[in-house]
């Protein structure tokens, strides 16, 4: 399991590095005004989900999410959680130690974000939230040791937004 871990991390970040062109920062397409508070959000392309993104994240292809060249970090949608949800396929937890579990409320919507401890240098976050309709999914890598990027990331995910089509 570490092995993996550190081997897909690794590629990650090796086809960032060597793809760095492909990177884009979101466009006028993905941004929007907020109402509440005219902060500047990105959206997962494809997705109703907003984000006000932490310094230094910016959209990565390779990625396949918002991503801080600086030290490896990811925020991004989970597409394939939220198909096992909708098939009601069970959930194995195989994402490292469970360490920390806390109910949030993204947007009037009730969700959990569970934090688990992937081998002795990594961190996944997991956001779910939604409602009978729908379930989002949302989640963010990180090394340990970055406790200010952990802050950061933490904050972005109480920023979400979404705009039900």
């Amino acid at each position: 399991m570490k092995i993996l871990f550190y081997t897909f991390l690794l590629a990650v970040i090796i086809l960032a590095c060597k793809n760095s062109k492909a990177e884009k920062q979101s466009d006028g397409n993905n941004k929007t005004e907020s109402k509440a508070d005219t902060a500047r959000m990105a959206s997962f392309p494809g997705t109703a989900i907003y984000i006000q993104l932490p310094k230094g994240f910016v959209w990565n292809e390779t990625a396949m999410g918002f991503y801080k060249e600086e030290d490896g970090s990811v925020i991004k949608y989970n597409e394939f959680k939220k198909m096992r949800y909708a098939a009601n396929m069970s959930a194995e937890e195989t994402m490292g130690s469970l360490i920390n579990q806390q109910p949030i409320t993204i947007n009037g919507y009730k969700g959990v974000i569970k934090t688990y401890q992937q081998g002795s240098t990594g961190i996944q976050l997991d956001l779910s939230f939604g409602d009978a309709s729908f379930m989002e999914f949302v989640e963010a890598t990180y090394f340990s040791h970055q406790e200010q990027t952990a802050k950061d990331i933490l904050a972005a995910l109480k920023t979400i937004q979404i705009k039900k089509k």
